[in-house]
């Protein structure tokens, strides 16, 4: 046994070892995390790792980027195969080298990998040093993988090719073919000393990189698959729920690391910090100081400071260490600015490529902030006491709905009238007058296609949705546990709403209350109706539209086309898109409750989103909810538009081009 032999084996053991021991460090402080089972539908959770880790799918939304990355990951793949068979070799002499046709098919791999990862790093230094984007970061971090994996290539390349000059019919190679006949007119003396300086090159950076990895934010290579296998696999719009009835908590919500589920410190290791959440953030966008990916850094820099304490018993834990574990997360490491500039939209959990959740974690300190520290703004402390004491965020009566029933002749359930469909009205169509024009002209579509509709009347409250976005979850299953009381007393079955947080919440959240009903967003419904023939839209006048999406609607329920169905089947529309549409859809800066709360930051959501539409040409901009509507129209009037754009809500666009009902 050589002495480069002997080196070669303490090296590779060092460096596993210290490998190995890291990776452990990292997995006690995720384990300090809540229990959460993710382990049901193994054969959806596989398929994700296939589409996700090895087709890259969510990368490849961004032209550039995703073919640069799938060819790196997929270099990293093969080029892997080439350095297992190197260690082997390393380890056990014994073994040889392949020869022949194997060796030339790896070989031949070896080197167009070899040139596409090459290529592809060098996609990745211009766009990170020269074209510079904002949500990249330009540090030592970034420069060092990138040269590490190009050692890692050229040694592999020069391996092969000094290989071939003292072997040159052991196999065929076309780049190192032709690299081995220069070097062979140096000797094999040179050659010999030339392949042991490749492959120590080879080793040591290898090694270098594998030690390296866990301290930089390039540990996905190894946590991404982990965590999307294990990603949530429940709707986006499906928050977890509190145990507010635990006689042992001591706080509630997210107040430390270790308030978070496993899955979600996991997330911490898995994030890129490739910044594509933090840019299709719209409060970062708009000049607040929220960034997703930072809410991610912080977490994982969080977990690391005390995780070693947390794990140490308390007798030993030193003054500084207890001060340190005091810093709650909300409000200490992420400032309580950001975490209620948040609109919940998802865009941030949509623009991942490993599915890490964002609002889930903002939600759970916006939770701590309200019900353990008692801290929220102004105008959410109005809106909780509104829905508590009237059961609207108004402080209003209840006899709106009921003088809705009469004045469209609909049933009231909660005189204890019967119907096929119940229309939940919701808060802003009940007190709002703008959006109940659009209740107004759903019911009366839904009455002219012959559907038995009906309200609940004075039974009906808020079904709490932005009270838990909030995170006043108290109020939320107060809220929750009324409606679903009422809804089964009266026997109702199907629902149909015109705004998509209700429809979210009484769709995804209600089951866990006991709520089971089929709830349809009044664009499904009204879409069904087109297409069955049961409303026909005639009076078509030349209109160009462009429609907004709806966060609750797309992104967290997967609707896009029926509101735009709709809009086409009426004549002589033209449907245009915005630049920023369906999945990639801008906010319109009302969701997470921040309806009921100013912006003082920035420029306004509502501003940006109605430029974004003004920018189409079109004269009308179509909405399907009751916020968005009003967040589009004030967006439209602060940008001196309302003059030659309205803001209309699809089925406004629909009843206005229909036969007048024939009673």
């Amino acid at each position: 046994m050589g002495i480069n032999h002997v080196l070669f084996i303490v090296v590779f053991i060092f460096a596993l070892l210290w490998f190995g021991l890291l990776v452990q460090e990292k997995w006690s402080y995720v384990m300090l995390g809540q229990p959460l089972d993710r382990s049901q539908n193994p054969g959806q959770r596989l398929k994700s790792v296939a589409t996700f880790v090895f087709g890259q799918k969510r990368l490849f939304k961004d032209k550039y980027s995703g073919p640069m990355h799938f060819t790196i990951f997929w270099g990293f793949i093969i080029l892997t195969i080439g350095s297992i068979i190197f260690l082997l070799r390393g380890l056990f002499p014994s073994v040889g080298a392949p020869a022949g046709v194997p060796a030339s098919i790896l070989n031949t791999a070896t080197d167009v990998m070899a040139v596409a990862v090459l290529i592809a790093l060098g996609m990745a230094a211009y766009k990170r040093y020269v074209m510079r984007p904002k949500r990249l970061v330009r540090n030592f971090d970034a420069l060092a993988v990138l040269i590490l994996i190009a050692i890692v290539v050229l040694s592999d390349v020069a391996i092969e090719s000094f290989g071939l000059a003292l072997h040159p019919h052991s196999s065929y190679a076309p780049i190192g073919g032709l690299l081995a006949q220069w070097l062979r007119t140096f000797g094999p003396l040179v050659d010999q000393r030339g392949i042991l300086v490749a492959d120590w090159v080879k080793l040591l950076s290898l090694m270098g990189f594998l030690v390296y990895l866990p301290y930089s934010k390039h540990f996905h290579l190894f946590v991404a698959p982990l965590n999307i296998y294990h990603r949530n696999l429940e709707p986006l719009g499906k928050l977890p729920a509190l145990d507010l009835e635990d006689e042992n908590a001591e706080s509630f919500g997210v107040g430390q690391v270790t308030d978070l589920a496993w899955t979600d410190l996991i997330d911490a290791y898995a994030c890129v910090q490739c910044g594509r959440c933090t840019e299709q953030c719209p409060a970062n966008y708009t000049g607040k100081h929220l960034s997703p990916k930072q809410i991610m850094v912080d977490l994982r820099h969080q977990l690391e400071a005390v995780g070693p304490i947390l794990l140490k018993s308390e007798a030993a834990r030193t003054e500084e260490e207890k001060e340190r574990l005091e810093i709650p997360m909300a409000g200490g490491v992420t400032p309580a600015e950001d975490l209620w500039s948040c609109t919940t939209c998802g865009a941030c959990v949509e623009a991942c490529p490993v599915f890490d959740e964002h609002v889930v974690k903002i939600v759970g300190m916006r939770r701590h902030l309200v019900l353990t520290q008692g801290e929220m703004p102004d105008e959410a402390q109005m809106f909780f006491k509104n829905v508590e004491n009237a059961g609207n965020p108004w402080g209003l009566g209840l006899d709106k709905r009921q003088q809705f029933a009469e004045q469209m002749g609909i049933k009231d359930l909660s005189r204890g009238d019967h119907a096929d469909v119940l229309y939940w009205m919701g808060c802003a169509a009940t007190y709002d007058d703008r959006a109940r024009k659009v209740a107004e002209a759903t019911v009366g579509l839904m009455k002219q296609a012959g559907v038995d509709v009906g309200v609940l009347g004075a039974r009906e409250t808020c079904n709490g949705e932005a009270a838990r976005r909030m995170g006043n979850e108290y109020l939320f299953q107060m809220m929750a546990q009324q409606n679903v009381e009422t809804l089964n007393d009266v026997g109702v079955k199907t629902i149909v709403t015109t705004c998509p947080h209700c429809f979210n919440t009484l769709k995804n959240e209600y089951p866990f209350f006991g709520g089971e009903y089929e709830v349809i967003h009044h664009s499904e419904f009204l879409s069904r109706l087109v297409q069955e023939g049961k409303l026909k839209p005639q009076n078509g006048t030349a209109a160009t539209v462009t429609y907004h999406d709806s966060c609750y609607l797309g992104r967290y329920n997967n609707i896009f086309d029926q509101p735009r169905d709709v809009l086409k089947a009426v004549p002589g529309l033209e449907l245009r898109e915005m630049q920023r549409s369906r999945e990639q859809s801008f906010c319109c800066g009302a969701g997470g409750g921040r309806m009921w709360m100013e912006e003082k930051v920035g420029t306004k959501i509502n501003q940006a989103r109605s430029e974004q539409a003004l920018a189409t040409g079109a004269d009308t901009i179509a909405t399907a909810c009751p916020f968005c509507l009003t967040m589009m129209r004030d967006g439209v009037q602060s940008l001196g538009a309302e003059e030659r754009v309205k803001v209309k809500d699809f089925s406004e666009i629909l009843a206005e081009n229909m036969l007048p009902m024939v009673n």
